[in-house]
């Protein structure tokens, strides 16, 4: 997340007492309003509590204790994303270049510090140490998505396997009934595995940048529910929906998170008459609500991050099916959409999924519409 310069809090490390103020003096007039603390020594800058509190440390290379460079590495070793630059002195760019190869983030020479260096400086070090970040959370997100996904698709490949030297027995013994039975096995097993390809598509889709535009929230909510009224029906379900709204997103990505939460508030409840409640409201700031509940079997706070995360599961497959990504997928679309997504609920008393978006200045014509939305049986 890009912070303002006043909210930025950064260190110096310099032996030279006048060196160190003169530095300090220019970071301050480089970004304005900026934390800037110091400290003189390498055992006092190892020695801190939570070195990687601090946006970006800058360490001059001659340390009496350590030079720059070994309390980078030390640094880096239990910090692998805390911006650091290191000063050098004149004509040090082979050492710098060095310092940057052993994982500092960038360098300046004292030579050539000013305003505008320490800014352009300490600015490139805080978005490579911000890349690094989201470069990491990426790789063990894929991960564990690789392993949720060959996990999930063992059961099925097994079952088709079986189940057609099973079809070929009995179809060879002339058992045409238990042909047929085998035959729709073979089919539940099919479809398992053509959703969990729609999960691997859904999330290669979610890795790249979606076009961003005004989305008319109302409007995605009457498709979203369109696409599953075959299992509202089903369920003998209720969907309510209420308010106007409209915010900065991606139309495509917002029905299918709509969609998901839906299907979950319908799947998770042992009510024989689930309702589903969508609750949408533009809140100060800029950003707008959108607040879907239901009815269902709930869950203890202890969960609330949790289901988020791949292959979370709270009951086992025989009691609930699910690939246990649904959540995980609906939180990457809506971080896409420069959104956050969050849980509360009560066992027995239901859970409610709140949905930040930011809202979109073209605001389109609305009606309230609730009847729009209301599903039969109500």
């Amino acid at each position: 997340m890009k912070k303002s310069p006043d909210q930025l809090r950064l260190l110096f490390v310099d032996d030279d007492f006048l060196s160190l103020s003169l530095v300090c003096r220019l970071a301050q007039q480089s970004l304005p309003g900026a934390t800037i603390e110091k400290v003189g020594s390498a055992r006092e800058l190892l020695l801190l509590a939570e070195p990687d509190g601090y946006d970006c440390i800058v360490i001059d290379f001659d340390l009496p204790e350590h030079d720059g460079m070994v309390c980078a590495q030390k640094l880096r070793e239990q910090y692998p994303h805390l911006p650091i630059v290191l000063c050098t002195g004149a004509g040090d760019e082979a050492l710098a270049a060095r310092a940057i190869q052993s994982g500092v983030s960038d360098y300046i020479p004292k030579s050539r510090i000013s305003v505008e260096a320490l800014n352009r400086t300490i600015t490139n070090a805080i978005k490579l140490g911000e890349r690094a970040r989201i470069i990491d959370e990426q790789r063990t997100e894929l991960e564990t998505f690789a392993f949720a996904l060959a996990h999930d698709f063992k059961q099925p490949v097994r079952q088709i396997i079986t189940f057609s030297q099973l079809v070929r027995d009995a179809t060879a013994a002339g058992d045409h009934a238990e042909t047929g039975r085998l035959l729709d096995f073979l089919s539940g097993a099919a479809e398992r595995l053509d959703g969990l390809v729609d999960v691997m598509s859904d999330y290669t889709l979610l890795n790249r940048a979606p076009e961003i535009d005004p989305v008319d929230v109302n409007r995605t909510i009457t498709c979203a529910l369109s696409s599953i009224a075959g299992y509202i029906d089903e369920r003998h379900a209720h969907v309510i929906a209420e308010g106007n709204l409209t915010v900065s997103g991606n139309t495509e990505l917002l029905s299918q998170v709509i969609q998901n939460m839906v299907i979950n508030g319908i799947k998770y409840n042992e009510n024989t008459e689930p309702i589903v409640t969508i609750t949408l409201a533009e809140q100060p700031g800029g950003m707008g609500t959108i607040s879907i509940s239901d009815n269902g079997i709930g869950m203890e706070s202890r969960y609330f991050d949790y289901v988020f995360r791949p292959l979370a599961r709270l009951h086992t497959r025989k009691e609930y099916e699910g690939s246990g990504l649904g959540l995980t997928l609906s939180r990457k679309a809506v971080s896409a959409m420069n959104g956050t997504i969050s849980c509360s609920s009560e066992p027995g008393t239901g859970t409610e999924f709140v949905i930040h978006l930011p809202t979109s200045k073209d605001t389109c014509d609305q009606k309230s519409y609730r009847s729009l939305y209301e599903y039969a049986h109500i």
